[in-house]
């Protein structure tokens, strides 16, 4: 489609319809021929990522909901609350915000797995929800995959591995299906009625050391320091902070990193070092470590994904634009 036609809603409908009806093997072969493909957009709602990925990913935690599928290749094993949970063909993973977890190293080969990173506000949105806290939305974080919800996953992945959404704007269409889905399934009917109960109080010191944080993001912040300017021990810092926040100050810090870094590759074109040396690294392969042991996929690769979607958009704009004049 980069030769500037754009397909008709019909034709998008029908081709999305028949990649959800069927099993996402041809996807996963394709994948696999490909090496490390990895397809990437990012919107309102967060994040959604196709990536085929061995590699193991260090404990981290996201202020937004991780909802994750394998579409193909082994079965995955991440680490969750001193559990070792098994994402397969016929599961879902789910976790809530600030709910810690780790990736194992695959053990005989990749794996093809959806990602979805899910803004909050935006979940709320599309909930229609007036629920003021999310934190324990789903109770569980692997649930049995229901038919309905495979085929939402199935036809989102097929339509972001071929760049249709990026370029006909159906990215949050198919999200909100997905969601709509997801959210009727699995979440917890009792949250309205507990919600004020499960609320956290925050402590005007971790207050002021959120503040801080965000404040001096690109430094290369240390709990100590933070702990001292807060007036906290740093045994009680911690445990005013995971109790305040739901996470540890370190995953928080990592997060907010995290969140500068992918703003910047999606929307700068500035080196790699230049980003690396702001965020507070001492060295460029640090930065590309970190990077990659929290996200799957290198910051030059993740740059590279936003960027070529985001131009594919922009191609097919122009070209809608010129076959409109044309018309007139």
């Amino acid at each position: 489609m980069s030769n500037g036609h754009s397909a008709s809603g019909q034709e998008i409908s029908n081709m999305l319809a028949s990649w959800g009806e069927s099993k996402p093997e041809s996807l996963a072969t394709k994948a696999m021929g490909q090496g490390a493909p990895v397809w990437i957009l990012q919107g309102r709602f967060g994040r959604a990522t196709v990536n085929l990925i061995e590699r193991p990913l260090v404990e981290h935690a996201h202020r937004e909901f991780n909802i994750l599928f394998k579409l193909g290749g082994e079965d995955v094993v991440f680490r969750n609350a001193d559990r070792d949970l098994v994402l397969n063909d016929d599961m879902v993973m789910i976790f809530n915000p600030w709910s810690s977890h780790a990736k194992a190293a695959n053990k005989s080969g990749p794996s093809l797995l959806l990602s979805l990173i899910i803004e909050p506000q935006w979940l709320v949105r599309v909930l229609a929800s007036d629920v003021p806290s999310l934190e324990s939305l789903f109770p569980n974080a692997l649930e049995k995959i229901s038919d309905e919800v495979r085929l939402n996953a199935n036809r989102l992945a097929a339509a972001i591995a071929s760049q249709i959404t990026a370029m006909e704007g159906n990215c949050e269409d198919l999200l909100v299906d997905l969601v709509d889905s997801i959210t009727r399934e699995y979440a917890d009917p009792s949250l309205e009625r507990d919600v004020l109960a499960t609320a956290r109080p925050v402590d005007y010191r971790i207050r002021k050391a959120l503040a801080y944080i965000h404040e001096h993001a690109t430094e290369n912040l240390k709990n100590d320091d933070i702990a001292r300017i807060v007036g906290l021990s740093r045994s009680r810092f911690f445990e005013q902070f995971k109790r305040c926040v739901g996470t540890t100050p370190q995953h928080y810090i990592d997060w907010t990193r995290l969140a500068f870094a992918t703003r910047w590759l999606g929307t700068s074109g500035r080196p790699l070092t230049e980003l690396a040396d702001e965020l507070g690294f001492s060295a460029h392969s640090h930065f590309t470590r970190f990077f990659t042991q929290h996200v799957g996929v290198s910051p030059s690769e993740f740059r590279r994904q936003i960027m070529g979607a985001v131009q594919d958009s922009q191609t097919l704009q122009a070209g809608r634009h010129s076959a409109v004049a044309v018309s007139r």
